[in-house]
């Protein structure tokens, strides 16, 4: 999408969201949505479409404010993103490694470092969105600070081999 986020694009976002989701209904609605703090998230609009798809089950800044329900964001909450802690930083090296100068050239950058991820990759992705995730229970949600989760997979492999 070239157009700027507004809050009506980003409706429009998810609506197709919740459409694919819909489409889905063969399995319970259970699912959280959780949503950062940019401006056009936080309107209005947007909460009550949340709050009609959704309900109680949005994590988002204002939102229990505005509805009565859900959870507000939490401070310090850390993102629960899977790509966040790794890809992101992965893809934005490879994409502007490559200098992009118009909108058409970074598009296509951006087709081709997304198509270039190994399943390996991912897999190590949601291994350490996991591992994360244990740390964040173990931790009683307190923030995690500068944990280096690839090497502490490494030492959890090591002490299991060791038992």
């Amino acid at each position: 999408m070239r157009e700027t986020i507004s809050s009506e694009r980003y409706i429009t976002i998810l609506e197709q969201f919740v459409s694919t989701q819909l489409a889905l209904e063969d399995r319970p609605r259970i699912e959280w949505f959780m949503q950062d703090r940019a401006r056009p998230h936080c309107t209005e609009k947007v909460f009550r479409f949340l709050d009609e798809y959704f309900g109680n089950r949005v994590i988002a800044l204002d939102y229990l404010k505005f509805t009565g329900t859900g959870m507000d964001w939490p401070p310090y909450l850390p993102d629960l993103t899977p790509c966040d802690y790794f890809l992101w930083g992965a893809l934005k090296d490879t994409v502007y490694g490559n200098h992009p100068s118009t909108l058409d050239e970074l598009e296509s950058t951006i087709c081709v470092a997304c198509n270039s991820i190994s399943a390996e990759t991912l897999k190590d992705v949601m291994s350490n969105f996991i591992l994360r995730l244990r740390h964040l229970i173990f931790s009683k949600g307190e923030h995690l600070e500068n944990i280096v989760f690839r090497l502490q997979r490494l030492l959890d492999l090591i002490f299991l081999d060791c038992l």
